[in-house]
């Protein structure tokens, strides 16, 4: 009989274990079959967790970036200079320039829609989106006649943006927007879409 042989014998024999012989039968055997499974368990769990989180953050862009919109609302953004108001109330309509973003396409100083600022008659400064709230047309200065005009629907506003006809194509008012200057002469206007076809003001 071989040592080997001799070693393996006589550990299934009950016999005494060998410092080159670990245990390997009778019920030593089976609580270290059990614990390397469950070492084994556990490097494959987090393995499988390891492989899932980018995968989740790649899930969370794609939905980020699939329900961008075009336009980054709601903010204020500087848009004009004090001095560019006539002082006669006149309107005069300014660009709204932003990033645009559409899906995972960045296009940087796009303009996103566009302004009235006037000069109130308390001194204070209004703003209007030009889009006019029943399809969206964008609203003119009617000079001649002193009022803002719609050329789709041939829809009238005065210059504070209400609304002049009885049965007015408008569902609404036009869109006013907060306005506010800083810094001496600089007109930041907090710039909103809202939703089109309703009497509510719904931003978008």
């Amino acid at each position: 009989m071989t040592a080997s042989q001799e070693r393996l014998a006589g550990c299934c024999s009950g016999g005494a274990e060998t410092q080159e012989s670990p245990t390997s039968c009778g019920p030593g055997s089976t609580l270290v079959e059990r614990r390397g499974l469950f070492g084994f368990l556990i490097g494959w769990g987090a393995a499988i967790l390891a492989y899932l989180a980018p995968i989740g953050a790649a899930l969370r862009a794609f939905l980020a970036a699939a329900g961008s919109g075009q336009a980054q609302g709601g903010q204020f953004r500087r848009v004009a200079l004090l001095d560019q108001l006539p002082a006669d109330g006149s309107p005069i309509s300014f660009p709204i320039l932003a990033d645009r973003v559409d899906g995972w396409t960045r296009f940087p100083v796009q303009a996103i829609g566009a302004v009235f600022l006037r000069r109130g008659s308390d001194g204070s400064i209004q703003a209007i989106n030009v889009r006019c709230p029943h399809a969206g047309c964008s609203i003119v200065y009617d000079k001649s006649n002193q009022k803002l005009f719609c050329p789709c629907h041939e829809a009238s506003f005065d210059l504070d943006g209400r609304r002049l006809d009885a049965n007015s194509p408008s569902p609404r008012d036009l869109d006013t927007l907060p306005a506010e200057v800083r810094n001496g002469n600089e007109i930041w206007v907090q710039f909103t879409h809202f939703r089109t076809g309703t009497p509510e003001k719904v931003p978008e």
